[in-house]
């Protein structure tokens, strides 16, 4: 049975281990200094990182940015709104495809209202079918397509941004 936890302060540095481990493919784009920023606004309680445990082990990881957070780059994309920015969603090698990633997107859903959100943002590669499935599961709705050379050094190297509307 997979259950579902924030992280405690104790725990970053492991989960961090984890990200980086489970992470890493052509699609993610993982610069350490990026992943430092993201739990060092965990930290700060500017972010939450939501953990899926199975049999005491880490088996999924949703990190996401509260609406003070939201990266300046997405404003265009929550038209006004305060919004939550999902950064990563990882699932462990051994157990993708049991739709972990798919919960871990649907509690963060639950928990944005709490923090004062309207929208909630996340983007994927393009090309990444995976992670498209994933989040089409969970009810997001792709907003843009761009090229995205800063980002995406793989395949067409184009970001799409989705959106879930709480309202």
């Amino acid at each position: 049975m997979t259950e579902f936890r924030l992280a405690k302060p104790d725990e970053l540095e492991k989960l961090k281990v984890f990200l980086l481990h489970h992470g890493a493919n052509p699609w993610n784009h993982l610069p350490a200094e990026g992943v430092d920023s993201e739990f060092a606004l965990i930290a700060s309680g500017q972010a939450s990182a939501l953990i899926a445990y199975s049999e005491k082990q880490p088996v999924g990881l949703g990190i996401f940015y509260h609406p003070q957070a939201l990266p300046n780059h997405y404003l265009q994309f929550s038209q006004g709104r305060p919004a939550i920015y999902i950064a990563e969603v990882v699932v462990h090698q051994d157990h993708g495809g049991q739709g972990i990633g798919t919960r871990l997107l649907k509690d963060i859903i639950q928990r944005a209202a709490l923090l004062g959100a309207e929208i909630l943002l996340v983007d994927r590669h393009t090309e990444n079918a995976g992670s498209a499935g994933m989040m089409r599961k969970a009810g997001f709705k792709e907003l843009s397509t761009f090229v995205d050379l800063e980002r995406r050094d793989f395949g067409n190297r184009s970001t799409t941004v989705l959106s879930f509307d709480l309202m």
